[in-house]
């Protein structure tokens, strides 16, 4: 069991509806805690601080640093990065709180279309950090999805899509780990939502009345609502993954579903996991922020 009093900084990442914390030493991982919380009650620092300080609390550590990704706008002064920039953070903004000195990574922000990135900036980050050289499109499932261009090291643009928001307020969200998936049903959806995008609002609305008209099982309407509405994606998104190399950064059943879609239209994808590129991606920000 390793010693956590040895540990010298924070990593933290907030991402959609969850907060993760890593007691580091160095560039190693402790250990690590994991807390459900709802963005919206994030509303001030001192929300933030005391949400941390709860999930620390077993690890009985003095005051220290912490560097943080993925930040609600509004909590802090730090001023988004513009896009075309290089996807490591060279600086981070302090934000000192009651009980921490927290470091926050800058989000990204695109001008046309517009756009937002927090903490998916980090996770890119991560990932150029253990894949050197890397050119292509990254893509990011989520609440929030995202496709981004990278060159040379640098987030060239991106764009970004409500998909997995509209999976979990329309269905029962995308299958957990481990859930079979009803194949046929996806593939047809899919092929259907990319083909014809402009459909959507309707197909969504068959799909619903089938389900309340009991002619089709639920765990098939799921696979339909997630085809249709991921087809509809990749149908606006086709300049990001046609014809580009091509990575996926995820965990669980959103993440199968994409590689899965990407597959469909032979365009296959490298898949990273979530938290390993989002630890990656923070220590690659403090090395630089430490060496500047």
């Amino acid at each position: 069991m390793t010693d956590v009093s040895k540990a010298d900084w924070l990593a933290v990442e907030v991402q959609d509806a969850r907060l993760q914390v890593w007691a580091m030493q160095g560039g190693s991982a402790l250990e690590t805690a994991t807390a459900e919380c709802d963005p919206a009650g994030l509303t001030s620092a001192s929300a933030f601080d005391a949400t941390l300080k709860t999930l620390t609390a077993p690890w009985q550590l003095s005051r220290l640093p912490v560097f943080v990704a993925g930040l609600p706008a509004g909590l802090t002064a730090a001023a988004p990065r513009m896009v075309p920039c290089t996807a490591t953070a060279k600086g981070a903004t302090p934000l000192p709180t009651e009980n921490f000195d927290l470091q926050v990574i800058p989000a990204l922000r695109q001008q046309s279309p517009s756009g937002l990135l927090q903490g998916a900036e980090t996770r890119i980050a991560g990932f150029l950090s253990l894949n050197k050289d890397w050119d292509g499109v990254i893509c990011l499932p989520g609440a929030t999805s995202v496709w981004a261009q990278i060159s040379a090291g640098e987030v060239v643009s991106f764009q970004t899509f409500l998909t997995g928001e509209l999976l979990d307020l329309l269905g029962d969200g995308t299958p957990a780990e481990g859930t079979a998936l009803d194949d046929t049903a996806f593939d047809d959806a899919l092929s259907d939502g990319l083909s014809r995008p402009e459909r959507l609002a309707g197909r969504l609305a068959s799909i619903r009345a089938d389900l309340a008209l009991k002619d089709i099982p639920p765990p098939t309407a799921e696979a339909r609502l997630a085809g249709t509405l991921i087809g509809a994606e990749l149908a606006a998104a086709r300049a990001y993954w046609l014809g580009q190399t091509l990575a996926v950064i995820g965990t669980g059943g959103a993440a199968q579903l994409y590689l899965r879609a990407l597959t469909q239209q032979g365009a296959p994808a490298t898949e990273a996991e979530s938290n390993r590129m989002a630890l990656a991606g923070i220590c690659a920000v403090r090395r630089a922020v430490k060496g500047s």
